[in-house]
């Protein structure tokens, strides 16, 4: 189905984006939202993050090779997916500066930054909380550790 945005042009690269990160529904409650306890407390460690940020919600999209825009985001690969590698959307910024939290392109697409590219993440789900975002800020003003 195509659709007119607001500005007058085509959304099919929305929806198709939207389209292939759609589920069967499983573990949804009636508004669609995703049902993840958490599996441990969240602390700004990446084990931490993996578990109750990256794998739960971020991996609905970012996973394996075919990633959007090559970032997966699966345990064991992503770090190395994200810290110190330069974002595909805007080449002036790394994903993730370690140290530097305001110069790292994930924190702008997590907090939906007017300045960055794209869409806020994660597409199509609700933001992440402010407790998931200032864990996410301070593991990469930490260092952006590999633990």
């Amino acid at each position: 189905m195509t659709r007119r945005c607001a500005s007058g042009a085509t959304c099919i690269m929305a929806l198709a984006v939207l389209g292939a990160c759609a589920g069967d529904g499983t573990g949804l409650d009636e508004f669609g939202n995703r049902l993840v306890a958490p599996a441990s407390e969240l602390s700004p460690t990446l084990s931490s993050l993996q578990v109750n940020v990256f794998t739960p919600i971020c991996t609905q999209c970012h996973t394996g090779a075919a990633g959007p825009l090559g970032l997966a985001l699966d345990e064991g690969i992503s770090w190395e997916s994200l810290v110190g590698v330069t974002s595909v959307e805007m080449p002036e910024l790394l994903r993730v500066h370690p140290g530097w939290p305001d110069s790292s392109y994930v924190v702008w697409k997590i907090e939906g930054r007017p300045e960055m590219n794209g869409g806020r993440m994660p597409l199509g789900l609700s933001p992440l909380s402010g407790e998931q975002i200032d864990a996410i800020r301070v593991w990469i003003q930490r260092g952006a550790q590999n633990n």
